[in-house]
């Protein structure tokens, strides 16, 4: 189509709604005009031929004010890479993306950074050499800003495979396991953002956007990025970081909303930032007034569409979460150990590496999100990049273990320090231990195989001191998962009047940081019969752990363990199929798991003990019990002053004597 060249602003042209309607994009688009590409929208013109140039796409283009030109539609793909002219990069490669990102771009063309990305005075000018593969294209998330002077000392193209940059290999990992999300959140920017304007075309309701809820790390501006480039539309990040007052967030958004050309996406991230409770607390109001402006001017401009990015969407208010603009919530969730395993699999596959185990470095990594497991990745890689050497499952580890997890403020819960080579004796408990809570994390497909579900719920029960809550953290150091230990009386302690939210509160600590274990201790006196309590907080926590405990299907890869001296005290809803529905024993140690404990023992003993003779004579000793034994006999040789530490009959039988006349007295 034809038309009058005239003078306009940069960097977005300007032209009359019906001549672009007849091109086929009512909302705007990209023009190929002379010798470059520029980015159009509908604005008023003096005469419907006129073509809005600001001074750089007119020198861009090779054209003058007055002239007239030819100009059509441009379906770009994304640059690969663009060739500036000079010996260096003005500002760092990330910097230039995500300042000119969504722009069109063409070999020969001038590009400004606008003062707004630049610390200093005023704008850069870049001079562009050449743009690959393609002669145009869109600067996106994957493109690879060059200088020539590097470019050119390279290898030509035909003289090495092409490799995808860094940034689309980081991309493609954070992504890995958010394929559905990516295909909901791509069909949404898709119809909001269509040149046709298909929700008044369709007459739908008005709607601005969509909310994204997800933590911190897990991708949710590659996933923008992405899913904006699947529509065919650029995408603008509004940075809330240096947010301190309203008018600087209205700026923002106000500059959002003016300078984003249709086909757009505004994508605004951690709301939490402004309207969480350590946000513009005293601006609330104010803040909440700007967002509503924010989305009702977003819905009144065709072609546009926005996604804000909030850690959870209780810090959005009700006015805002359930606003008809808003009519979807997406929610990302922290990566699971499915997820995790695909994540490090995705991240190492160009690294050079030995035998790695993924199923294990997924379940050692409980509350990773996706940039932490790159920045492991990053940390083992760095460890053998001087050597040449591979990276090996055990460097991963450590680079697990040096990797600080960034899910906000979500706690990790505890890694016992031991395992059972610590545990003695109770063989066959930590033989159905072992079934119904590691085989699930690092075998689930045995269970598929066989049909049937793994139990979510298991109560060990026994005398005091007989190693309940001991084999427990052993075993959450042998899975690797996330340890959430509670005692029944500090739960109810802790939440007086609330106690049901602390029960929530577990839970959904244990399922943001699965793999994990949630183990009551003392789980009579937190669930017992209902009506056999004096207060009606202990009827109210059982509903509520019933209906966690449910809850199969949400709960994620998490199990329940609980513990008890009384299991007769604990409500019988709780005990049956489906909650705490595998029982376990735990009686008092025989004469081998006696011997077995004094065995692995750090306390050093004489060469006149026999360990077979004590174990004998603690009869009816708990694990417990004999560990107290043991403690009292080392205290009475450090109280001796002897120069020989170690531990002999005297004091023993010293000890033995004191904890039977205890128990004689316990009884009386």
């Amino acid at each position: 189509m034809r038309f009058i060249v005239r003078g306009g602003p940069d960097p977005v042209a300007g032209a009359d709604r019906t001549m672009l309607a007849a091109m086929g994009m009512p909302a705007g688009g990209v023009l190929r005009v002379g010798s470059t590409a520029v980015l159009v929208r509908p604005r008023k013109t003096a005469e419907p031929s006129a073509l809005l140039l600001g001074p750089v796409a007119l020198a861009n283009a090779g054209v003058g004010v007055g002239d007239s030109v030819e100009a059509s539609r441009a379906i770009l793909a994304t640059a690969e890479q663009v060739i500036l002219i000079g010996e260096s990069l003005p500002l760092p490669a990330s910097r230039l993306v995500k300042a000119l990102q969504g722009r069109p771009v063409s070999s020969g063309d001038t590009l400004i950074v606008d003062s707004q990305h630049v610390e200093g005075d005023g704008p850069i000018e870049l001079d562009v050499e050449s743009v690959n593969p393609a002669s145009s294209g869109l600067i996106g998330p994957g493109t690879a800003f060059i200088p020539s002077a590097a470019a050119n000392s390279s290898k030509p193209p035909d003289e090495a495979p092409a490799q995808p940059t860094p940034s689309d290999a980081t991309v493609k990992a954070l992504l890995t396991g958010l394929e559905n999300e990516l295909d909901v959140l791509s069909g949404w920017l898709s119809l909001l953002t269509s040149p046709s304007d298909l929700p008044k075309t369709w007459g739908l309701p008005t709607v601005a956007g969509i909310i994204l809820e997800a933590p911190s790390g897990v991708g949710k501006l590659e996933l923008v990025r992405t899913a904006a480039d699947n529509a065919g539309a650029t995408m603008r990040e509004v940075d809330l970081d240096l947010v301190f007052k309203p008018d600087r967030l209205l700026d923002l958004l106000e500059r959002a909303v003016k300078d984003t050309a249709a086909p757009g996406v505004v994508f605004v991230d951690r709301l939490e930032a402004v309207m969480g409770e350590e946000g513009l607390v005293a601006f609330k109001s104010q803040v909440g007034a700007i967002l509503r402006w924010f989305i009702d001017a977003i819905s009144e401009k065709p072609g546009l569409a926005c996604v804000l990015g909030v850690a959870a969407t209780r810090h959005l208010g009700g006015g805002l979460a359930k606003s008809p603009l808003l009519p979807r919530t997406l929610r990302i969730p922290p990566p699971d150990l499915q997820r995790r395993e695909l994540l490090f699999q995705t991240g190492l596959q160009r690294v050079p590496t030995g035998r790695v185990d993924y199923a294990g470095l997924a379940a050692r990594s409980a509350g990773f999100s996706g940039t932490d497991i790159m920045a492991a990745i990053v940390q083992a890689s760095a460890m053998v990049a001087r050597t040449g050497n591979e990276v090996t499952h055990e460097l991963l580890l450590d680079a697990i273990g040096d990797t600080e997890p960034s899910l906000g403020t979500v706690p990790m819960g505890e890694m016992p320090s031991y395992g059972f080579d610590k545990v003695a004796n109770l063989t066959d408990v930590k033989q159905r231990l072992t079934e119904a809570v590691i085989w699930p994390m690092t075998q689930p497909e045995r269970f598929e195989t066989m049909g049937i579900d793994p139990p979510k719920g298991i109560l060990l029960y026994g005398p005091p001191g007989t190693g309940k809550t001991f084999v427990i953290r052993a075993l959450a150091n042998e899975s690797g998962a996330a340890f959430f230990p509670v005692k029944g009386a500090e739960l109810l302690d802790k939440y007086v009047g609330e106690s049901e939210r602390g029960v929530r509160e577990v839970f959904e600590r244990a399922k943001t940081t699965a793999p994990s274990i949630i183990f009551f201790d003392e789980l009579d006196a937190l669930a017992p019969v209902r009506g056999s309590s004096t207060t009606s907080v202990t009827d109210s926590v059982v509903a509520a752990m019933l209906t966690e405990l449910d809850g199969v299907g949400s709960r994620g890869n998490v199990v329940v363990i609980g513990a008890t001296n009384r299991r007769d005290l604990i409500d019988p809803a709780l005990l049956r199929a489906g909650r705490f529905e595998v029982h376990i024993k735990l009686g008092l140690p025989g004469q081998d798991g006696r011997r077995a404990l004094l065995g692995i023992t750090d306390v050093p003993f004489t060469d006149e003990v026999d360990l077979d003779d004590l174990a004998a004579k603690t009869e009816g000793f708990s694990f417990a019990d004999l560990t107290g034994l043991l403690r009292e006999a080392a205290l009475d040789v450090l109280r001796s002053g002897t120069e020989d530490l170690a531990v002999g009959w005297p004091q023993l039988d010293a000890a033995i004597e004191r904890f039977r006349s205890q128990s004689l007295d316990q009884r009386s």
